[in-house]
């Protein structure tokens, strides 16, 4: 087992350095880089149900190739308004993919609600449905206005390079985590076995907390990204 997981590190880290160097590596480029090696190991693990062996490859995946590396400049279908360009964001971003099918925590809409106007103006919430545009005015009422809810499917034929990145790649629900240049600081991947269990405040104040640690991480990251920037 640890010589296992001695050669997926020195695996990932060794494709890590480029991510970091002068030149912008592209998140694409980054998961086609790694994509292959990684479904090969994570299928194995998964098929003999070591769950945390598949984890400790998708946190590495993440960590050593995919963070650092700048998100492609995708667009996305809204309802009612043209389509969301990434690049007119230009404040940190953070992504939350979903399907309508999903069964979302009680309190992460109403969270994701207070965020994006209590960080008005300093991050935006971008969520996004691997679904179709009938499935969607429904769900999109939910989200307050300073939330941007999009849609992408695979039966539109424009949606087909963003679906193979991030939907069939790192799964969903997934959030990511982009400074002002879309430089990726984090991606994590969320529970799709919400706690029915909890009470709805116990929810929002848990959803809440954890907003608050990301979001506070990420405008941190962001600033240090700029300061960086700023003495080259």
């Amino acid at each position: 087992m640890k010589q296992f997981y001695l050669y997926f590190f020195i695996f990932f880290y060794s494709f890590s350095s480029f991510a970091n160097k002068d030149s912008i590596v592209s998140f694409s480029t980054a998961v086609k880089k790694n994509i292959k090696q990684y479904i090969s190991y994570s299928n194995k693990a998964y098929s003999k149900k070591d769950y945390i062996k598949a984890t400790y490859l998708y946190d590495s995946l993440v960590s050593n190739t995919l963070v650092g590396t700048q998100f492609d400049d995708f667009s996305f279908k809204r309802i009612g308004k043209k389509k969301l360009q990434l690049s007119s964001i230009k404040i940190p971003t953070l992504i939350f993919t979903y399907a309508s099918w999903c069964v979302i925590e009680k309190g992460e809409i109403p969270a994701l609600n207070k965020m994006a106007q209590d960080y008005k103006g300093r991050i935006k919430i971008v969520v996004i449905f691997w679904d179709k545009k009938q499935n969607m005015k429904k769900i999109a009422r939910k989200f307050n206005s300073q939330i941007e809810v999009c849609y992408a499917h695979e039966s539109y034929s424009k949606d087909q390079v963003v679906i193979k990145l991030l939907k069939k790649t790192l799964g969903f629900p997934t959030s990511y985590y982009l400074d002002a240049s879309r430089t990726v600081v984090s991606i994590k991947k969320r529970s799709s076995k919400p706690l029915y269990k909890i009470d709805f405040k116990t929810s929002l104040d848990n959803c809440l907390t954890a907003l608050n640690t990301d979001i506070n991480s990420l405008l941190v990251a962001n600033s240090l990204n700029e300061t960086r920037l700023a003495t080259h």
